[in-house]
């Protein structure tokens, strides 16, 4: 059968097409998990897809090639006031709905896959219009937040491609529950009578033994604190730093590892900006996006791997460094809550403060450090859904759609 993908270039894209391997792909593996079962499993998977990547495509995997892709609109990102993205985004939707019409002319797809809502609508709109199955995918969602701010019809209007997304027909949509509330947002904008089927599930993850990582990245001679996350204001980079700067202030002079793509310059230069002013240049170190074993492997390592987001915790990178071990010490936002046992397989906190007293603790008492770390193995193992268990369900959506 042949797939059409549409939508933003997603980060496991761009890793095949800048020579990387299965086992290096740096981050949402729940995007490549399903494509890449896909291919193996005999469909032919092209992508129709905007991105900023405008270099010459090496691959180095045997069942990809550049023909899969069938356009790369190259549209780079630029921070911008938001009436000036409104022009840009007219132009790069416009692209891509030109685009992915004359594809399916071309090309007899049997199912066209959306993702993203502002690229993804683009799909949805030709599928509905040819008659080609298609389906939806969303990572989670930040409407929730919105309505809390705008109400459900205030978001419906400063959002209309998004509440579109979810009144439109499809075979189905799919989106992780990674504790943002996607289900309430879908049970306020969900069509009537129903017009797809809505699946909110959590991801899957790959347990691996410690000493089964393939690692790359050699691990630093002294004690650190280790973050994994891209540079986005909701990730909230400043208040580790606040941490590693309370820590110093105690005389406990870690460094920090930040791993992560820079989305957004100017939270980095904020960062960047604290960093200088606490003095700390020299014990921050900065990564960029590195390999989910490498991830895991640093994590562990890790004295502490401190979560504070905004919104929700619940991310993949929870699921990934908890499955190995790592000590997390989560906020108390309850997204977390299913997970995170308090002094039995982690930590829940308050504040920087409350992050500071218990890495303070750890250091002090290495036999309670080595005590969550198993309790956290065995609690993922029991508890967190296998790889194939997740991600093969997704699969068979799509197949019975094309059916």
């Amino acid at each position: 059968m042949k797939i059409l993908y549409v939508g933003g270039m997603s980060g496991p894209l761009r890793d095949i097409l800048s020579g990387k391997k299965e086992d290096e792909i740096t981050h949402a593996a729940q995007f490549f998990h399903v494509w890449h079962k896909l291919v193996k499993r005999g469909h032919q998977v092209d992508f129709l897809v905007t991105s900023n990547f405008g270099e010459k495509p090496t691959i180095n995997v045997e069942w990809f090639s550049e023909k899969n892709i069938i356009e790369n609109i190259y549209d780079p990102a630029s921070e911008v006031p938001p009436y000036k993205r409104i022009f840009r985004r007219v132009k790069r939707f416009s692209r891509l709905f030109y685009a992915t019409y004359k594809a399916t002319k071309e090309t007899p797809y049997d199912f066209i896959y959306c993702l993203t809502y502002h690229e993804g609508i683009a799909g949805n709109i030709i599928a509905n219009m040819r008659g080609i199955p298609c389906g939806m995918r969303s990572m989670g969602t930040m409407l929730h937040e919105d309505f809390k701010k705008y109400g459900v019809w205030g978001t419906a209007f400063r959002r209309p491609i998004e509440f579109l997304m979810f009144r439109m027909k499809k075979s189905f949509f799919v989106m992780t529950n990674d504790g943002t509330h996607g289900d309430l947002v879908y049970d306020k904008w969900k069509p009537n009578p129903q017009k797809y089927k809505f699946c909110f599930w959590r991801t899957g993850v790959e347990i691996k033994a410690l000493e089964s990582l393939n690692t790359t990245q050699k691990l630093p001679p002294h004690a650190y604190l280790f973050f994994a996350a891209r540079f986005d204001g909701w990730k909230r980079h400043d208040r580790i730093i606040n941490i590693l700067h309370l820590l110093h202030e105690k005389g406990h002079k870690l460094h920090l590892y930040f791993a992560g793509n820079i989305t957004y310059n100017k939270v980095y230069d904020e960062v960047a900006e604290s960093i200088d002013r606490f003095h700390l240049k020299e014990y921050v170190h900065y990564m960029g996006a590195i390999s989910q074993d490498d991830v895991k492997n640093y994590a562990y390592h890790a004295v502490a791997n401190p979560l504070m987001y905004d919104v929700s915790n619940l991310g993949n990178v929870f699921f990934e460094i908890f499955s190995i071990g790592a000590i997390v010490l989560g906020k108390n936002d309850g997204s977390l809550d299913t997970y995170l046992k308090h002094e039995e397989n982690g930590y829940v906190i308050e504040d920087e403060n409350d992050a500071c007293m218990i890495i303070e603790m750890l250091i002090k008492n290495p036999k309670k450090r080595d005590e969550i770390q198993r309790n956290a193995i065995c609690f993922a193992k029991e508890n967190f859904l296998n790889v194939d268990e997740r991600f093969d369900k997704e699969v068979q959506l799509i197949e019975k759609a094309m059916q």
